[in-house]
């Protein structure tokens, strides 16, 4: 009897001792399993948000890329015009290509809806074709032949008073006349307008230049006429590149 009842508490102390091992075993085996899938969420937030910051700088690499290409055919456009007299036709249309594709991405729509206007109106003002006179030359040709022919025809009589020897006289004078240093000097008489405007381009404001030039009237303004062309149609290519260079440089400082 008793080895009866001593067998068999011993057998259900072996029981619970297993039951308790399972039991331990199975705490373990879900707590391993809690830390293994905490891990596995953890690991696949982290893929996700390698994933989100992977797409933004390929996103962030190709704006770069696109703004590069937009800054290179700038500058081989703003080369062709400070050349002169070199077409620079196939350097807009690369560069409005470029425009183009960004109207395309709704992120670019605000430079393209800047840039497309300026490109537009450069192209239809048939500059691109027929090229325009480099700054240097528009100087040296205001400067050399322009302001003398000018200054000569100030003093040239109207037809009313014009006579041979009056003409004469004027060709003389015209010689011998003092006509202001470039400067800024008072006065509207042609000699005041042209030293003001050569003044202007020595300072390499060719805007300035044309303004004088424009106040010009009669013959004077005739014989202006030419260079006056020539200088706005420079001025026309001068404003759009700017259009473009001050958006471009807007994106680079937004991409940075």
């Amino acid at each position: 009897m008793a080895d009866g009842r001593l067998r068999e508490e011993v057998v259900s102390q072996g029981i619970e001792l297993q039951r308790r091992w399972l039991r331990s075993i199975k705490s373990q085996v879900e707590t391993e399993r809690g830390g293994r899938l905490a891990k596995l969420d953890q690991l696949t937030t982290s893929l996700k948000q390698l994933e989100r910051i992977t797409l933004d700088n390929s996103a962030t690499l190709d704006e770069n890329v696109r703004v590069n290409k937009v800054w290179s055919a700038l500058r081989a456009l703003q080369s062709k015009t400070d050349l002169g007299d070199v077409a620079f036709d196939h350097e807009l249309r690369v560069l409005k290509s470029l425009t183009l594709a960004a109207d395309t991405d709704s992120a670019d729509k605000t430079f393209a809806s800047v840039i497309s206007p300026a490109l537009k109106q450069l192209e239809a003002s048939g500059a691109a074709t027929a090229g325009v006179k480099s700054f240097a030359s528009l100087s040296s040709w205001f400067t050399n032949s322009v302001a003398p022919k000018i200054h000569s025809a100030s003093l040239t009589p109207t037809p009313e008073e014009s006579t041979v020897v009056s003409h004469l006289a004027s060709i003389a004078l015209s010689k011998i006349m003092f006509r202001p240093k470039a400067g800024v000097v008072p006065g509207d008489d042609v000699g005041a307008v042209l030293a003001r405007a050569e003044w202007c381009l020595g300072e390499k404001d060719l805007d300035g230049a044309a303004r004088e030039v424009n106040g010009l009237k009669g013959w004077p303004g005739k014989l202006a006429g030419d260079w006056l062309r020539e200088a706005r149609r420079k001025l026309e290519v001068q404003q759009a590149l700017e259009v473009v260079m001050t958006e471009a440089t807007l994106e680079s400082l937004l991409l940075s």
